[in-house]
């Protein structure tokens, strides 16, 4: 019992400070399961920090693509000359020796384009923003998942914790009433005030563990509302029947097509993926280009600014640039060396990441079957502790038990009670580990 409540307590620390005094109380949120997790998907914050994260990719796409386009430009200019430049001529010229050219004032406007006819890379650089995606989709995917096994995880525990919550009430109910009891009966002389001081300390003792209990699940349930982003205040009634209806059952090992839809594993392959593009850009920049580019320019020289009289001039010209790589210092060789290294990384990381889902799928397994006993023997060990409780209170109001018997009686069907809640959580847990390693937490 002090694990169980020691686990949900620490709960209390994160939302400590997100608590505040609505103006109205809302309506109270009834939830299943799988509302819970529909709800959660939709409003989780950091799930849609994931989302953005996708379209940022998404974007990124479309700028690589932007390269494929005719890149169009303007420009214009005005240059004045402090001192005409000139040039020199040769010995005997009419001219005499230098010559001064041009004017004080210089003025041109350009449209220039430019248009890729072949860029290799430019076409990799699009396949591997597309890969990025693809990643971004498994870990949007990935969140779905972990994002379902956690509040499939917290729905649970909390109606767990509320459960007990109210097991433990019980017996601080019984222990009062027995001690309502002890006091009459010690205030006539006919209880040793042994046995009036021992139910005295056994209800000392139970109240600290409901009140930490009742703090637990409220924090809990805090935690429960932050994950789903509904405000703090809101009431939120879990549905029961999630867990008196559930099947504790045990299960056999699925087949290994799991491996393939794992979000772990695609995200470790698409990543050997763009690590093969980025192998072929690197040898890409040993393959030449070719682009074809256009201008046309107005350009004229004036001394003044009497713009209605210059002499514009218009020069145009349209070609191809060819670029071919000769020699650069053997930086693709290195660099073509860094990219195998790292696909030989990812190589080794998705082997060891395989090795490491199968054996977690078949501890949850097994954690689940071991649970499955442990709730089922639990329960016989609940039924068995509620009669003996019975019968001991019938023999110690007919004075044939001691008040030791009957507290004995008490707490064995408490401790049965919590180990029973216990049981449910391990196998609840297990479950859910097992259900979002092979992708069906959603």
């Amino acid at each position: 019992m002090r694990k169980l409540i020691t686990i949900f307590s620490l709960a209390g620390f994160v939302l400590s400070t997100s608590l505040a005094l609505g103006q109205q109380k809302p309506d109270t949120l009834h939830l299943t399961v799988k509302q819970a997790v529909d709800l959660a998907i939709q409003q989780n914050l950091m799930h849609k920090v994931t989302e953005l994260e996708l379209q940022k990719k998404q974007e990124k796409v479309k700028e690589y693509m932007a390269a494929l386009y005719p890149n169009i430009k303007a420009s214009a200019s005005y240059t004045r000359n402090l001192k005409l430049p000139v040039i020199f001529m040769p010995e005997g010229s009419p001219f005499g020796s230098t010559l001064t050219i041009g004017s004080d004032n210089s003025y041109s406007a350009s449209i220039s384009a430019s248009m890729p006819l072949f860029v290799y890379n430019v076409f990799e650089s699009i396949r591997l923003g597309q890969k990025d995606v693809e990643i971004s989709q498994e870990k949007l995917r990935e969140s779905k998942i972990n994002l379902a096994a956690n509040i499939k995880t917290t729905y649970y525990n909390v109606l767990l914790l509320r459960r007990t919550r109210d097991v433990i009430n019980q017996s601080y109910q019984n222990a009062v009433a027995n001690f309502n009891n002890i006091q009459k009966l010690n205030a006539n002389g006919m209880v040793s005030d042994y046995d009036f001081i021992r139910i005295k300390v056994q209800v000392d003792n139970i109240y600290p563990n409901l009140v930490q209990t009742e703090n637990a699940y409220t924090n809990l349930l805090n935690i429960f509302k932050v994950l789903l982003n509904i405000d703090i205040n809101t009431p939120v009634e879990l549905d029961e029947k999630e867990l008196t209806n559930y099947n504790f059952s045990e299960m056999a090992l699925a087949d290994s097509s799991w491996l393939s839809s794992n979000s772990t594993l695609r995200q470790l392959t698409l990543t050997r993926q763009m690590l093969s593009i980025q192998e072929k850009m690197v040898k890409g920049a040993n393959y030449p280009s070719l682009v074809a580019i256009g201008n046309y320019q107005y350009q004229t020289q004036a001394n003044d600014y009497k713009f209605s009289n210059y002499n514009w001039v218009p020069t145009s010209m349209v070609g191809l640039q060819l670029n071919v790589p000769i020699f650069s210092g053997f930086s693709v060789r290195k660099q073509l060396s860094q990219v195998r290294i790292s696909q030989h990384q990812v190589d080794m990381q998705a082997q060891f990441t395989q090795n490491n889902l199968t054996v977690q799928v078949q501890n949850a397994v097994n954690a689940v079957n071991a649970a499955v006993k442990k709730v089922n023997s639990a329960k016989g060990n609940v039924d068995l502790a509620e009669k003996g409780y019975t019968i001991a209170q019938t023999r110690y109001n007919t004075g044939q038990a001691t008040l030791l018997e009957l507290n004995d009686a008490e707490n064995a069907m408490l401790q049965a009670k919590l180990n029973l809640i216990q049981a449910q959580l391990e196998y609840l847990v297990a479950k859910t580990d097992y259900e979002k390693i092979i992708g069906e937490s959603f």
